[in-house]
């Protein structure tokens, strides 16, 4: 998995060393060279190595991909790594707190369980035309077949 780095940590006006870009971004030297390989060009093609702020800050905004936005009724499967709508339409909300909890299904592709962090106000938005299931004990959601919140047993019920 990629990670995200701050590209505004690079000052503009400064000129860096490899060890000093591996001490700001808290990277090895490993990674320096393999930004080197993926396009970070050095000032001079000669040793020692030393990097233009500018020149950084650009290479990190190119490398850092974009958070994938998601619209109503649809939630991004990490395991996929694209975004979904859940596996049969259908999604079980689990509060978190008073005015908080999640929103959570099936990926359709992979079986994964996708969620979203919703507010209680912005369940309406947020859903789209998925069907809403809520955790008080009245409604069972089931992903590759395992309930992830079960009903109250009527066995032994008379």
């Amino acid at each position: 998995m990629t990670r995200r780095y701050d590209p505004r940590r690079a000052k503009a006006h400064r000129n860096y060393s490899r060890q000093e870009l591996c001490d700001l971004f808290d990277v090895a030297l490993t990674t320096i060279w393999s930004w080197m390989r993926k396009g970070l060009v050095p000032i001079e093609p000669t040793r020692p190595y030393v990097f233009a702020g500018t020149t950084v800050r650009v290479f990190l905004e190119q490398h850092n991909k974009p958070y994938q936005q998601t619209g109503p009724g649809e939630f991004y499967c990490v395991a996929c790594k694209r975004v979904v709508t859940p596996a049969g339409g259908v999604v079980c909300y689990v509060s978190r707190g008073p005015t908080h909890g999640n929103l959570i299904g099936s990926c359709p592709a992979c079986g994964h369980q996708v969620w979203q962090g919703v507010k209680i106000g912005d369940i309406e938005t947020k859903r789209g035309d998925l069907d809403v299931r809520y955790e008080d004990g009245s409604a069972t959601f089931i992903a590759n077949g395992r309930p992830l919140r079960t009903e109250p047993s009527d066995e032994g019920q008379s």
